[in-house]
């Protein structure tokens, strides 16, 4: 679809039609700045997204109001959907922390991961079971998911007060640095 979505200061997350150049849909259920928000890939019309309201929300584009609110106790830097399973989303909290929910059981976590020292800014999954994260303690950290625990720690780049963005692929982690380059890590 020609969908995209953002979030902004006040906590509104809009869904925008790309084809129009217009916003089709508004969320106000966020106290507070939005971080960030992601479509689902396994099922389009879901969003998650993240604030400095200590909440993570779930969104359906056919239902007025959110599905699913996750109260944390510190704020919420980052969300993101698990690309191959529909169910589980992944987020970086202020209190430096990983979470990692099934949306179908959503008292719990399924796993925290503890490691960085500072703010988690980004997530990002890379593969079904592989999670990579970035902090202003200016490391990323991957994790496994399905084993509960820790990988490489990877180190060089510059991140301690703005969130420098974060991506990758099987093999391959990208993210930006405060000295206005681009870092490139090897799995």
């Amino acid at each position: 679809k020609s969908l995209i979505a953002s979030s902004d200061y006040d906590g509104t997350v809009s869904v925008w039609d790309s084809n129009v150049c217009r916003s089709v849909r508004e969320f106000r259920e966020h106290s507070n700045r939005a971080w960030s928000v992601d479509f689902c890939t396994r099922e389009p019309s879901r969003l998650v997204s993240a604030s400095d309201d200590c909440s993570v929300k779930v969104w359906n584009l056919n239902q007025d109001k959110c599905s699913l609110t996750i109260n944390t106790s510190a704020n919420v830097c980052c969300a993101k959907f698990n690309p191959e399973v529909g169910h589980e989303v992944a987020f970086g909290s202020a209190d430096h922390n990983v979470y990692s929910y099934d949306l179908r059981n959503p008292a719990t976590p399924l796993c925290v991961f503890e490691g960085h020292w500072r703010a988690v800014s980004h997530v990002r999954f890379l593969s079904r079971s592989e999670l990579v994260s970035a902090s202003t303690d200016s490391s990323l950290k991957l994790w496994y998911v399905t084993e509960q625990a820790s990988g490489t720690s990877f180190l060089g780049h510059a991140n301690e007060k703005n969130f420098v963005g974060l991506t990758g692929t099987s093999d391959f982690i990208a993210c930006g640095s405060e000295d206005n380059t681009v870092y490139i890590y090897h799995k």
